[in-house]
């Protein structure tokens, strides 16, 4: 249930407002498929779309998603927050289904781990930028959630334009998961505030041998018996393995260094949190700007969204952004600045 929750959640802006987008917004954008040839030999389907009517060469958005599965094919008459992005901005929009979903080859996301989704996106950037709709000098990576964490490591090397990241930061792993675990025994509704500081030593125990010694949980209940029933009780253990994602996964996600991944992109970077993220700490966001930013004054900007929740929707207070209630779509908060951010960086048209 709870990863059901936290996929809805991911999915929440993507879909925002979208199920009651008119067919003339949908015929704003056209689409097309093309295909992407994976080190080991898989193809991936990839989509590029665009504002309807254009003829030369757009520059644009490259998605990397947020961690839980399914396609991001286009659909019809039904309008995303990511195109609705690339309208404003007057971008081309790039994403690519990950193995396993929507026409793509593979065992399947349930089985990709977090190394070779890095690895086929930046060999999805570097096919896909040759698209003639496409301006390969004018790309700009859009990590959403998780997406966020590998935005960086898909532009590092390559000479985009611009990097934007939502709901994901440059804090480790680790100290993510345990703000995870915070959050949850903060904000759910079954609140006891006398028995946090007791579980959380017990959650920071389980997420080290979990994440730094990459133990699975079965061996660590059986090697550490005090610790029995942590696992069942974290977010995203009820779709196995792991949020839907296999432990190498988050093993691998353990292992980056994210915040050196940013320090290397010399070209400009937007940041956008919301106030009553359910997951992810602003600390975690900030530390992005201000690091970027103490080395090269100006080059990182930062976006606050008052009151808005993971998904980028809008709630009266932090325990009803938990509780997913009362959240009211406000895409506008969104689109607007960041795409005149984007209009600034590379010349959307």
């Amino acid at each position: 249930m709870i990863y059901r929750i936290l996929a809805s959640a991911l999915f929440v802006f993507t879909l925002a407002h979208s199920a009651h987008a008119s067919a003339q917004e949908a015929s704003a954008l056209e689409h097309k498929t093309v295909s992407v040839s994976t080190t080991e030999g898989l193809t991936l389907s990839g989509y590029v779309s665009r504002p309807t009517g254009s003829q030369a060469p757009l520059p644009a958005l490259f998605l990397t998603q947020w961690v839980s599965c399914g396609s991001v094919a286009p659909r019809e008459n039904r309008v995303s927050s990511e195109e609705r992005l690339a309208l404003a901005a007057g971008y081309a929009l790039i994403r690519v289904d990950r193995a396993g979903e929507g026409s793509s080859e593979g065992p399947g996301c349930n089985a990709l781990d977090y190394n070779t989704e890095v690895r086929h996106y930046r060999e999805a950037l570097a096919q896909i930028s040759k698209d003639h709709w496409v301006d390969s000098d004018r790309i700009v990576i859009y990590g959403s959630s998780l997406g966020s964490t590998t935005a960086p490591l898909v532009a590092d090397g390559n000479d985009v334009a611009g990097v934007i990241v939502q709901g994901g930061g440059a804090l480790t792993y680790l100290e993510r998961m345990v703000h995870f675990d915070r959050q949850q025994l903060e904000r759910q509704a079954d609140f006891a505030p006398d028995k946090i500081h007791a579980e959380m030593l017990r959650r920071m125990e389980f997420q080290r041998y979990y994440l730094l010694d990459k133990m699975t949980p079965e061996a660590i209940e059986e090697a550490h018996p005090h610790l029995a029933g942590v696992w069942n009780s974290l977010l995203g253990t009820d779709t196995k393995p792991h949020y839907g994602r296999p432990h190498a996964w988050h093993w691998q996600a353990a292992e980056k260094d994210w915040l050196s991944a940013w320090v290397r992109i010399k070209k400009p970077v937007m940041v956008i949190y919301g106030e009553y993220d359910q997951f992810e700490p602003r600390q975690s966001h900030r530390v992005i700007v201000d690091t970027i930013n103490r080395l090269r004054p100006g080059s990182a900007t930062w976006l606050e969204i008052p009151h808005a929740g993971h998904g980028l929707r809008i709630y009266p207070d932090p325990v009803s952004a938990y509780a997913w209630s009362d959240g009211e779509s406000r895409p506008e908060l969104f689109v607007e600045p960041v795409s005149k951010w984007l209009r600034s960086v590379a010349g959307g048209e």
